[in-house]
């Protein structure tokens, strides 16, 4: 950073970084050995829509700028769905890679607590906390923070990797296992904003990879 670097970009990411982790961090400390409800985790979730929300302004009102400043727009949604199909499958042989290496190494992977507090919550509430993490992580960690990054070090090392360490870094409640999950999925999802400079495509793919798994599939289950 310089000290060119407009207040208003330096708040956003402060607010990018820290912002989502250390409200989740703070919910963790007062629901820690309680069963999650869904009422506790809509309460969750909004809080991090309004982190977002704070952001989002701060582009707008702070900085001056279009949300096509952080890969937002509204063009091309034919080529931004074919573009999440493709990062949808390439994110899946990633997980796929990952996971075999773990098998054959004795690393296991989703059998942790973090995933039995879920064990309680509706389908629809996991709905809700799918699209959250889809929309949210990839306008903090790849729009906002790669763009202002790029723009203001160049330093491809600084706003391509670090971030997509962060990312691994704040799943830490998922083991090791889940950290490197998170920072190699990171490190895809920045390569194809980078590329491309579409974050719809990126918000599409990132809530299906979660979605199919964690709600799809326990749907047709459970009605099969």
């Amino acid at each position: 950073m310089n000290s060119k670097t407009p207040a208003a970009t330096i708040i956003g990411l402060v607010l990018a970084f820290f912002g989502a982790p250390l409200l989740i961090f703070i919910f963790n400390q007062f629901t820690e050995g309680i069963p999650l409800t869904n009422e506790l985790v809509i309460i969750r979730e909004a809080g991090l829509f309004l982190v977002t929300g704070l952001l989002l302004v701060l582009v707008i009102k702070g900085e001056k700028l279009n949300l096509d400043s952080i890969g937002l727009h509204n063009k091309h949604w034919g080529k931004s769905l074919l573009l999440a199909l493709l990062i949808m499958i390439s994110s899946i042989a990633l997980l796929a890679g990952i996971l075999g290496i773990f098998h054959l190494v004795g690393i296991s992977y989703g059998e942790g607590g973090e995933s039995k507090r879920y064990e309680n919550i509706s389908l629809g509430v996991l709905t809700i906390v799918m699209i959250r993490a889809g929309v949210i992580e990839e306008i903090c960690y790849r729009g906002f923070i790669i763009e202002r990054l790029e723009k203001y070090t160049g330093n491809r090392l600084i706003y391509l990797y670090f971030p997509a360490l962060l990312f691994g870094l704040v799943h830490y409640r998922q083991g090791i296992p889940g950290i490197i999950i998170a920072t190699a999925a990171g490190l895809l999802l920045a390569f194809f904003y980078v590329r491309k400079r579409d974050l719809k495509a990126n918000i599409i793919a990132h809530f299906l990879i979660d979605f199919i798994p964690n709600v799809l599939v326990p749907l047709i289950a459970g009605t099969s």
